[in-house]
């Protein structure tokens, strides 16, 4: 009867141990960036606006874009899959930018007020 018991408990354990996931996740190797575009003379948000992402400033004014998209209709535009670094942010009407450094494994949001509108391209 012992020997039962002691078996029983002996597979129900290891039963158990087999069941527990794994206590080594990986690490994050990613992060998320979300751009809320406003308008501060109102403190609307700007719909509709094409919103450029850059790695760097230089790269940002010559037109060298990791990604684009547009905001949505609450000026929201999101960039996901982002490896660690510096990120630089600019739209397509205004002449105003920002930056910031991501983390891998973290979501950032982020606030851009544009009051300068760009000039007219010629």
């Amino acid at each position: 009867m012992k020997t039962k018991i002691l078996f029983l408990s002996t597979v129900m354990l290891i039963a158990g141990f087999l069941t527990l996931s794994s206590c080594t996740d990986s690490d994050p190797t990613f992060g998320t960036l979300t751009v809320t575009v406003y308008n501060p003379s109102d403190g609307s948000v700007i719909p509709n606006e094409q919103v450029y992402l850059a790695t760097s400033l230089t790269n940002l004014k010559q037109g060298i874009y990791v990604k684009n998209a547009w905001t949505n209709n609450f000026g929201l535009v999101y960039f996901g899959d982002l490896p660690p670094g510096f990120y630089y942010y600019d739209t397509e009407h205004w002449e105003d930018y920002g930056a910031t450094q991501l983390y891998a494994g973290f979501d950032f949001y982020v606030h851009l007020y544009v009051n300068t509108p760009a000039s007219p391209k010629k």
